[in-house]
């Protein structure tokens, strides 16, 4: 392969640290932090404004992902990736379960059976095109 100073094999040649795909633990404690705090705001918001949520979702997946890379630093590769859709994830879920257990607390299980059956496929959905959304803004 060529290098800066001629030619080295494949395995001389590749970077003992690549500043585009590592990332320092400081980094990913950011970037973790930031889509957990975005995909909580876009599982709140998605369950209670139904189908236009799905759109917000997409949008915000977006943002998440440049607030990410704004933040950390343009980085690529799987530990990125991961880090994106696995907090995104988390979040929703943490507000879809937050949500369910301050409604069980207002309400009764009644009430709460219901919001599981009716919100839940919009909470996994929407987390789904979060990540969508984040995908179309990640640089691989």
């Amino acid at each position: 392969m060529q290098g800066p100073v001629g030619f080295r094999c494949r395995e001389c040649g590749r970077p003992a640290y690549d500043p585009l795909t590592s990332m320092r633990p400081a980094q990913v404690a950011i970037a973790l932090a930031l889509a957990v705090a975005g995909g909580a705001v876009v599982g709140v918001i998605s369950t209670r404004i139904g189908i236009f949520g799905l759109l917000l979702a997409w949008l915000a997946g977006g943002v998440i992902a440049d607030a990410v890379m704004r933040f950390v630093g343009i980085k690529r590769g799987p530990l990125m990736a991961g880090t994106l859709f696995g907090g995104i994830v988390i979040g929703a879920a943490a507000a879809f379960v937050l949500d369910a257990v301050a409604l069980s607390g207002a309400g009764g299980d009644g009430m709460l059976a219901g919001y599981l059956y009716s919100q839940g496929p919009w909470a996994a959905l929407a987390a789904g095109i979060t990540c969508f959304g984040a995908w179309s803004r990640l640089r691989f």
